[in-house]
């Protein structure tokens, strides 16, 4: 953290962190620090989610010399420092970071019902705050396909819907399985 903010606000500036995995590298730190098994949890599915893509494409990318889901590309550009491509590179090590802390601490299963409100709060935010050229979580342009057939007023909620379903509940039940942890302990009051 250390390295990765002053990084990628010289370079990016603050509306990167609106980004769904920057976000919970904050919320991460935050929960680690406070010893919060919820906060933990409710970023450990959407971190091994993406983390897992973003390790595929970058692996992709560096064995057929292009990134297969497009997520990646930006780690081949040379306008862009090496400093800041290399600070991306905690997608591939934060997941098993992540799921070690949650088989350590146990796993929240209440962090799947937090994620939906955090990553709902993360997209409206990026899609009020951002520079729609910047497409922070695909709010203007999913996977770079240009989001013409609804009004941004509707396809707003059906990313906010589309990512909870397709992201955070998925990485949920991924994490609770790799935790196998998550009936032992109860909630904290």
């Amino acid at each position: 953290m250390l390295f990765w903010i002053p990084v990628v606000l010289a370079t990016q500036g603050p509306q990167n962190f609106w980004w769904l995995c920057n976000l919970a590298q904050f919320i991460l730190l935050y929960s680690i620090w406070t010893s919060d098994r919820l906060l933990v949890s409710s970023q450990a599915g959407t971190i091994v989610v993406v983390g897992a893509a973003w390790t595929v494409d970058l692996a992709g990318a560096l064995i057929t010399g292009s990134s297969p889901f497009g997520i990646t590309t930006y780690m081949f550009n040379e306008d862009l420092s090496i400093a800041l491509r290399a600070t991306s590179t905690y997608h591939v090590w934060l997941p098993v970071f992540v799921v070690w802390l949650c088989r350590r601490q146990g796993y929240d299963v209440r962090g799947f019902r937090l994620q939906c409100g955090i990553g709902t709060a993360a997209i409206l935010g990026s899609w009020i705050f951002g520079e729609s050229m910047r497409n922070l979580n695909y709010t203007i342009a999913p996977f770079g396909i240009e989001q013409v057939w609804l009004p941004q007023a509707l396809y707003i909620p059906i990313l906010c819907v589309g990512t909870a379903l397709l992201l955070y509940l998925p990485g949920h039940f991924i994490v609770k399985s790799l935790a196998d942890r998550s009936g032992d302990f109860p909630p904290r009051a």
